[in-house]
């Protein structure tokens, strides 16, 4: 059976599996599917291009995805969505809101074991979630195992990121510019860009 594992806790890859324990539907009870996402009038989501994601190509081919736009309209269920699609095709995946992940590594010593272990199963994740991706500035010690991290899974796995800021603001976030040329490099070249607009969707 598939599996996707988010902070140590594994759900069943299935349609109805649901919201990754640490991180909490919006609603209680809610599921993620991509068959139940909404094509509202005056929301920018493309059905053609979800239906086409949801056969996990991009993870056959280690495609990153960039999932864009501003607080609420969706960006979370969205990479919630294809994670599950994911999990469905026997893919393995891991969620972290991206300050989560970077606090976690923080209290792990470059020596202990469990940072050793946690970074290999990063490294070889099938599907890799970087949530609310650089919506705070990060210290160049967290950029610096971000692109680690990025290095790593290039040639390897998927990794989808959402963020309110497009791609050119990322670098106000990372002090060094060079890490920072070498993180929207591995994330956005040849990444699937996905821009959401439209109501906000904690209220719908």
């Amino acid at each position: 059976m598939a599996r996707c594992l988010n902070s140590g806790v594994y759900f069943e890859g299935m349609c109805r599996a649901p919201f990754p324990n640490s991180y909490p539907p919006l609603n209680p009870g809610r599921t993620t599917c991509i068959e139940d996402i909404t094509y509202t009038p005056g929301r920018t989501i493309n059905k053609e291009q979800i239906t086409r994601l949801a056969h996990c190509r991009w993870c056959q081919s280690a495609q990153n995805i960039v999932i864009l736009g501003k607080s609420s309209v969706g960006k979370t269920y969205l990479a919630q969505a294809l994670l599950a699609a994911a999990c469905r095709n026997d893919y393995s995946a891991r969620f972290f809101r991206t300050d989560t992940l970077s606090n976690h590594l923080a209290v792990l010593k470059h020596d202990d074991p469990a940072r050793i272990t946690f970074l290999e199963d990063l490294h070889h994740t099938d599907v890799l979630v970087l949530d609310d991706f650089l919506t705070t500035p990060i210290d160049a010690a967290t950029a610096h195992q971000l692109q680690n991290i990025l290095a790593e899974r290039e040639p390897r796995g998927s990794t989808i990121v959402t963020s309110q800021f497009t791609p050119d603001e990322w670098y106000k976030s990372i002090p060094d510019a060079v890490i920072a040329e070498s993180i929207l490099n591995r994330l956005v070249a040849g990444a699937e860009i996905i821009t959401l607009d439209g109501t906000n969707m904690r209220l719908a």
